[in-house]
């Protein structure tokens, strides 16, 4: 991957977890349907999101992590370093709001129960029809799709060939058809990422897939589409299927674009001049996603104005993605120290497991 292109994808990660924060803005009890425009749009939005995590994860197996302890290390110290905080967050923050005003919570909201919390921690809340999340993080859900993604790919990536295909697919029936039916989403961003390395398109070929899909994708948005979010029981019914085809729409549509910027990646290569303001706001897109709901809740509870002022959206739109980076600061850019802490007691089994198949270490 080029210089050029990850910073791309630096720029359009946070830009796609700020419209999922905008399209919650929106909930009648947090800014009582201010920017209800936006409102469906970050169903779209997880669509990139899926489509984006394949290419990086295509990406970090060629190249760094090509055996499954670094793969799977990598992803848990990933997920957890932000998933177990956000859990542990959304409790406090929930409670607190509810002190402030219960009416808040009147909107999705589930309580903190211990199979809501098991299932937190496992990522089972998707599992097959079912729907949990923690407290009023909402966007919890899209953990239980994406996490088993990165365990069917690993599996299918590092166990050997005779077992693969019957290791991702144990995987993908355990969790469920509903998440299953996405998994072709996510991969379209591995394919893309292993076409762009293999294949060298023209520059106008390459301008065509930029442009055409931003055109299309525009076009998309002023036709009628269905709002069903892809966490929906996966069913035979017209809105339904109507909507699984669409996710598969902007999924196509996005890797199209991922493959005309990168074959015109060099076009762009005075985004350098910019690389560490983007890399800042970009280390703090996976808190943004995660945690953005709880926090609205609490700003929205803890209001002076009524939920319908333009001063609680205000509000909403200033102070959430503010406690976001500080928050990141303190996680989801502390990979390393992370990663350490998953490390060490992996380290320490792997050399109780060494002393007792071999020969006592010396001393």
């Amino acid at each position: 991957m080029n210089r050029s292109t990850s910073l791309y994808l630096d720029i359009v990660r946070p830009m796609a977890a700020i419209i999922v924060l905008l399209s919650h803005v929106s909930y009648n009890n947090l800014s009582g349907g201010q920017l209800g425009l936006l409102s469906s749009s970050g169903i779209q939005a997880v669509d990139v999101f899926f489509v984006l995590s394949g290419f990086v994860i295509a990406h970090v197996c060629a190249t760094r992590e090509n055996d499954a302890k670094s793969y799977f290390v990598s992803r848990a110290t990933r997920i957890y370093s932000v998933a177990i905080p956000a859990i542990v967050l959304t409790a406090i923050l929930d409670f607190v709001g509810h002190l402030e005003s219960p009416a808040t919570y009147d909107g999705p909201y589930q309580a903190f129960t211990p199979g809501v919390v098991i299932r937190s921690i496992f990522f089972l809340g998707e599992q097959w029809n079912t729907h949990r999340f923690p407290g009023s993080d909402g966007p919890y859900w899209s953990l239980g799709f994406e996490v088993w993604y990165y365990i069917a790919f690993g599996l299918f990536v590092f166990l050997p060939r005779r077992c693969r295909w019957v290791a991702t697919a144990a995987v993908l029936a355990f969790i469920g058809p509903k998440v299953a039916v996405m998994f072709p989403c996510w991969l379209l961003g591995v394919a893309a990422y292993h076409f762009c390395v293999k294949r060298n398109l023209t520059p106008a070929v390459g301008w065509l897939l930029l442009i055409a899909p931003i055109f299309a994708f525009i076009g998309y948005e002023a036709a009628p589409h269905s709002p069903v979010p892809q966490f929906m029981n996966l069913e035979f019914d017209p809105r339904r299927v109507w909507g699984t085809g669409q996710d598969y729409l902007i999924s196509f549509l996005f890797t199209l674009h991922l493959v005309g910027y990168y074959t015109v990646s060099g076009t762009f290569d005075w985004l350098q001049r910019y690389s560490r303001g983007i890399r800042w706001v970009s280390g703090a897109t996976f808190t943004i996603y995660l945690m953005h709901l709880p926090i609205m809740h609490l700003v929205s509870a803890s209001s002076p104005w009524s939920k319908s002022s333009p001063w609680t959206l205000g509000l909403l739109l200033v102070l959430t993605p503010i406690t976001c980076f500080a928050l990141a600061d303190t996680l989801e850019r502390r990979k390393e120290f992370w990663r350490i802490v998953v490390m060490r007691p992996l380290g320490q089994i792997s050399h109780r497991r060494n002393w007792l198949v071999n020969e006592p270490p010396p001393g």
